[in-house]
Formats: C-alpha cells, structure tokens, sequence
C-alpha cells in the first residue's frame, strides 16, 4: 500500500509541477519519499524535488537531491545536468563542468549540453584568470603600502582599492587566504594614520558577513587593541574602527542577516564568549581616563545599539542583565561628569546624552519589578555614595547623575530625586558662588521642575535663588537655564518679538477679487502698514544683526525649545559647519561603509552646495568631489540617490564647468543619468530629469551627444504621459528638456 501511495503522490506531484506550484510540489515528492524504498522511484523524486529547488531558486538543496539520485544510479542525466545548473548558481563552476562534461559524454549530439560546456569552461577561464590578476593585486598593494619609498599617491591609491576589494565577498576571501590578517596587522603597526585607516576599513569589509572571518580577525587584532584605536582622539579613525566592531557583532551575532553557505553554513561557533569580552572592554572605556571623547561616544554608541533587545517579544534579555551588573555604575559615572572640574573624562557635547539613552533603553528592556528594583537600588547606592559634606565635587556628581537620569527614564528619576537631600542639594548649590555649582544646579532644576510636585518645592524654596543667579551671572548658559526655569515663556516672546521685527512669518497671498467682494459686503480689509514695507524690514533686519541678534539666536536654539522655525536653525546650522571647517569631515563620511552613515553625509552635502564656497570646491581641479557625487547617484539606496541627485541637480544649474565636469569624471556618467531619469521614485526621476536639462542647456555639443543616446528616447517617453497631480514636475521638466532639443534644431515637432 506506501509504494502505491508514494507512486500516487509522484504523479500528485508531477501535476503540481506542470502548473507551476512547485512547493505542493516540492511537498508530494517530500510525502512519496518517506514512503518508498524502492531505488528506481527514489531516483525519479530525488531528480523531480531537484528541479523544484531550481525553479523555486533552492539551489543548495537542488544539488543535494539531484546528488542523491546520481547516487543510486550514477549515469541519471537529468539528475547530472540538474546538479550542474544548481552548482553553476551557488558558483561551483568546476563542479558544474564536470556534470555537464559526464552528459555530454552520454549524449554527445545533445546541443544543450555543448552548448552549457563551452559556456562554462568561457566562465572558468575568465574565473582563473581575475583570481590570477586579484592575487597580484593583493600582493602588489601590500607591497606599495609597505614600502616607504612608495610615491604618496600610489599609496593612497592601493589603500582605497584595498579597501574596495575587501567589500566584497570574492575580494576579502583573497586577502585572507594571501595572508591578509598579518599584512594588514603591519599596516596597523606602522602606526601612520592614512595607513591604519586603510588597515581598518578592510578588515571591515572582510568581516561583514561572515563569522568565520570575523572571530579570525577579532582574535588576531585582539578587543583590546581594537578599543586602543577606537579611544584616540581622531574622530575619523574612532568611527571607522566603531565600524569594524560593529561588523564583528553583526556576523557574531548573526545580525548580518546574510545566507551563509558551504563551509560558512556548516561551521558551529560559540560567540557568546567573544561578545561577552567586546561588551566588557566596551564598559571599561566608559571611565577610562586614556579614552577620549569621540571614543567614549562610540563605546556608547555601540552598547546602545547593540545590547538592548530590538523585540521585546524576544524573552532573552541576559546581554541587559550583564550590563546592569557588570557597567551601570559605570555609565552613571559618565553621566555623573562635570565638564569644569579637573576630575572630569574627556567628554564630547554628546557623551553624557549618550549615556542617558543608554540608561534608558537598558532600564526598559528589563522585563519585571524584581530587575527595576535590582536596578534603581544601583543608582541610589551610586547616588547616595557620592554625598560628602567635606567634598563638595563629589555632591556636584550626584546631582549631575539625578539629573542625567531624568533625562532618561523618567520615573526612575523621579523616585530618585524621592532620596533624603537631593532636592535640597540641588537648591543649596544654586546658592553657591562656584559658577560650575549653579549650572549643574540649574540644569538639574530644570528636569526635576516638570514634576508637579518637585515645582511646587522650587517654587517655595528656589525661585529667590535663581533670580539672584540671573542678576548677578556674566555666564549666558546659566542666564537662559534660569529663565527656562522660572519661565519658560520669555524664551517665546523673545522669539515671536524678533518674528514680528523681521516679517519672518508666513504671508497669505492676497486675491483681488476676495477683496472685492469683502468691500462690497462692507467688511474690514486689513491694510498693509507702511513700516512693513520692504525698505523698513530691511533696515529693521540690519540693526538687529548689528546689536548682536545671530548669537542670542544661537544662544535660544541651544535652548531646548521647539519654538525657532526649522529653516533659521538650519541656516545657523550651516553657518556653523562653515565656521568649524566641518565640510572634509562630511566629504569623508560620504565614503563610509555605514549606509546610514553615508545616507546622513550625503544629504547634509545636498544642503550645502547652494553656497559658494562649497561649489568652488567642486570646481577645483584634482579632486574626485564631483566623480563621487556622480557614483552616488548609481547607488541602490533610494535616499543616497536622492539626494546625490539633488546636490547633482543644484550643482550643474549653477555652473557649466560642471555640466562638461560630469562627463569627465566616469564613464559611467550616462547610464547613471538615465537610471535617474527612468527611477520608478518620483523625486529621484525629477531630480534626474533636471541634471538632463542643465547639460542640454550648457553647449550644443553636449547636447548633441545626449540626444545620439538612449536619453532621447527616455525624454520622449516621459515626456507623452498624461501630467496627473503627482508627476506634473516631472512630465514637464521632461518636455522643457525636449523644447529644448527642438531649439538646438536636433529634433523637429510632430505636427
């Protein structure tokens, strides 16, 4: 009866294959296999489930049934081509042409089969001889990079290649099966900059992705000397080595969320040792005096992300516990610094933020009361311990840690500043004469202040103190935290006041007509006064920035108030990123490995290339600024290329140089161009389909060689559609791009 019910099956399932459902399948041939013995149908399913691995694209477990079949009977030609066209996908290509070779042996006037064969053997050729041409590559770039006679250019050169090679899975395997690990190890040992960063964005890439090489690499560099980069005061070098600790967790941890296959598949390794010593050394940064700021902010950085379950539905939340026992007291350490006094770690604006996210995310990730409590007994011993009436850095401490806890969870710091003299620290350090102690004071005010409760005591007990410290301070910091305190209201009518002075509100447009009709209807229509005239608001404008009005904005921005509109902060945002000379940094990230990273650096790019002085830095000759933009724009990142296509489009609108730049910088230019055009993203398509008119609109010559491409063709097709709401812009950006065609006399209109 099975034999009759798998044969049953085999024909249930051959019927599922012929209408192309092949995991039922997949699924019949699974039920008849575990009901036969018999070695002919065994075969037969083996060889059948085969060719559903292939359709449904399984190409692993395709090989392995069609391996089976050929075990039974060893000269199974369906099973031998199907085991070829799976090994073939997974990469296998000697395997395969040994397959395909065993076919066309059985069936030499097959001309699939020759045809596969010569094919194959096309493809192996080619393989050997890039695998020929990346081993000396490697060995050639080691050499430039070792030698230190090498010419500075050629060592730059060879690091970037290095660095590209290592990205990918076939490149990283080369250098690490040419003795890799140990020649990028010298890199770091040579201790330059430029040839540590190199050394660190390769290993890198080499660990994305892959388990095996990343414990390789993570045991031979050694977490202590991976954190010793990551601690110097280099913010470019601190981010790229946060970078590879990061890839390292990710393949540890299985957070690449990449297949892994083959030898990579089959290996079982125990990680939890590994990530149990990155997390340590990670807390011992924390309040390590050698670290600075820019590290201890990615330690930060990388404990927030990494340690705090992303689903809570997951019940695993050991690598918190860990943490809570083994580093809160060291994260309120951190949060617990004050800038001013000589004790302090080296800091970033960031750092004490930093750790007050990660308070916060650890405290919500526990699951039940006994952990809060576990928790909040941490923080009160920690807190409690730090009150000395002799010492009064020691209580300026506690209350800077109470107060970097109510900026993360907030009930937890409620119940903390619950504790016997806190409040009354906290009021008697504003009456201090230590400008240090009033701003710690103040700050912590302004937290506790949002508690109904703990007002109604600064009401009674601090308001006094504050208006005297607001009377007396030189510092701006101090004055506009005590006027945040007292009343936040000023802030706002400070704000509205310089709004009014300038006009800086939005206008309604004015229609003729409603006027009209309100005069007729005998209604009031409000007039235009004459001090709102442009000629007043400008000279209103000029007095305003003579008295100083960009650093008191500056000032209220610092504030923590919603009340400035998004455009003036981002204007005084720009200012600044000219001011701290902050635009190589953003030119570097732009070569990031971190997509978020890369994401972030391009559209602050996008922002900026409306100035001058970042267009002329474009517009300088030697430099890749413009070649970079370009490959951005080609990019599979939806929001890189938007905005690459931005800056692209603004860039090429404000210079012609630039137009003629872009065809010089990759011979890529104009594929990627009508990528844009032909995005299925409206705003990437816009963006793209305006790069194509400034080209068309600099010089008839380049004009022309767009209209000999594709690009013609694309502008037409877009250019037809009906303009619905949504593509309006890009349908007539389309046909201004045509008429412009027809101008140059390239194209005539259709009558």
């Amino acid at each position: 009866m099975a034999e009759v019910e798998a044969v049953q099956l085999k024909e249930e399932g051959n019927r599922h294959f012929q209408l192309q459902d092949y995991k039922a399948a997949t699924k019949s041939y699974s039920q008849a296999l575990k009901l036969t013995k018999d070695k002919a149908l065994l075969a037969t399913l083996y060889r059948n489930r085969a060719a559903c691995g292939l359709k449904t694209e399984s190409y692993v477990q395709a090989a392995s049934d069609a391996s089976r079949a050929i075990d039974i009977n060893s000269s199974d030609i369906k099973a031998l081509y199907r085991r070829c066209q799976a090994l073939e996908h997974l990469g296998k290509l000697d395997q395969a042409f040994k397959d395909v070779q065993r076919c066309a042996t059985l069936e030499p006037r097959n001309q699939n089969f020759q045809e596969t064969l010569r094919r194959l053997n096309t493809n192996i050729q080619e393989k050997l001889r890039v695998q020929f041409s990346t081993d000396l590559r490697v060995q050639k770039m080691f050499e430039i990079l070792l030698d230190e006679n090498s010419e500075a250019d050629k060592r730059e050169k060879a690091a970037n290649n290095l660095i590209v090679l290592g990205r990918e899975e076939a490149g990283a395997e080369k250098i690490f099966q040419n003795n890799g690990v140990a020649l990028l190890l010298q890199l770091l040992d040579t201790k330059k900059p430029e040839l540590v960063l190199a050394a660190v964005r390769t290993l890198s890439g080499m660990c994305s992705g892959h388990r095996a090489r990343a414990t390789v690499i993570l045991h031979a560099v050694r977490i202590d000397r991976i954190c010793s980069l990551m601690a110097v005061e280099n913010e470019e070098m601190s981010l790229a080595v946060c970078n590879l600790l990061q890839a390292i967790i990710d393949s540890l941890s299985g957070e690449d969320k990449r297949e892994h296959r083959g030898k990579e598949e089959a290996l079982v390794l125990d990680t939890k040792k590994d990530l149990k010593q990155i997390t340590s050394h990670l807390l011992d940064m924390l309040v390590s005096k050698k670290v600075s700021g820019q590290g201890r902010d990615q330690a930060l950085n990388l404990l927030n992300k990494n340690v705090p379950r992303k689903d809570l539905a997951i019940h695993d939340n050991s690598r918190t516990i860990y943490v809570v026992d083994n580093g809160l007291r060291k994260i309120l350490k951190v949060v617990g610094q004050v800038p001013d006094l000589p004790s302090c770690l080296p800091l970033t604006d960031n750092t004490r933020m930093l750790a007050s996210i990660l308070i916060n995310k650890l405290y919500d990730d526990l699951r039940c009361d006994p952990e809060r409590d576990h928790f909040r007994k941490i923080c009160e011993e920690y807190i409690t311990g730090k009150f000395d009436p002799q010492d009064m850095d020691k209580n300026l401490n506690a209350i800077q840690t109470v107060s970097g806890i109510l900026q993360g969870p907030f009930d937890l710091g409620n119940q903390l500043l619950g504790l016997k003299g806190v409040m009354e620290m906290m009021v008697a350090l504003c009456g201090s004469e230590r400008e240090t102690d009033q701003l710690v004071a103040v700050e912590a005010l302004i937290h506790a202040s949002t508690k109904l409760s703990r007002a109604t005591f600064i009401i009674t007990n601090g308001v006094s103190l504050l208006k005297q410290i607001y009377k007396t301070t030189k510092n701006e910091k101090i004055k506009i935290r005590t006027l945040v305190t007292s009343d936040k209201t000023i802030l706002y009518s400070v704000a509205t006041t310089l709004v009014n002075c300038t006009n800086s509100y939005d206008v309604k447009e004015v229609i003729p007509e409603l006027v009209q009709l309100a005069k007729f209807s005998k209604q009031h229509v409000p007039e235009e006064h004459p001090k709102d005239k442009k000629d007043f608001i400008d000279m209103r404008v000029k007095r305003l920035l003579k008295a100083g009005v960009i650093s008191a904005l500056a000032c209220m921005v610092k504030a923590d108030s919603a009340i400035l509109t998004d455009q003036t902060k981002e204007l005084l945002a720009r200012q600044k990123i000219f001011k701290e000379r902050a635009l190589p940094d953003i030119e570097n990230y732009m070569f990031e490995n971190h997509d978020q990273l890369r994401q972030a650096a391009t559209e602050c790019m996008c922002n900026m290339v409306l100035h001058k002085e970042v267009q002329e830095r474009f517009l300088a000759d030697g430099n890749d600024r413009l070649k970079l933009v370009v490959l951005l724009c080609g990019e599979d990142d939806d929001k890189v290329q938007n905005a690459a296509a931005g800056a692209l489009a603004m860039l090429t609108a404000a210079h012609k140089k630039l137009c003629f730049k872009m065809t010089q910088v990759t011979t890529q230019w104009l594929e990627i161009l009508q990528r844009l055009c032909l995005h299925d993203q409206l705003s990437v398509q816009h963006r793209g389909l305006v790069i194509a008119y400034n080209l068309l609109a600099a010089d008839a010559e380049l004009a022309k060689k767009l209209v000999e491409s594709e690009l013609l063709e694309i502008l037409t097709v877009v250019g037809k559609q009906e303009p619905d709401e949504k593509k309006a812009e890009v349908v007539q950006t389309a046909r201004e791009c045509l008429i412009k065609c027809m101008d140059y006399g390239f194209i005539k209109p259709v009558s």
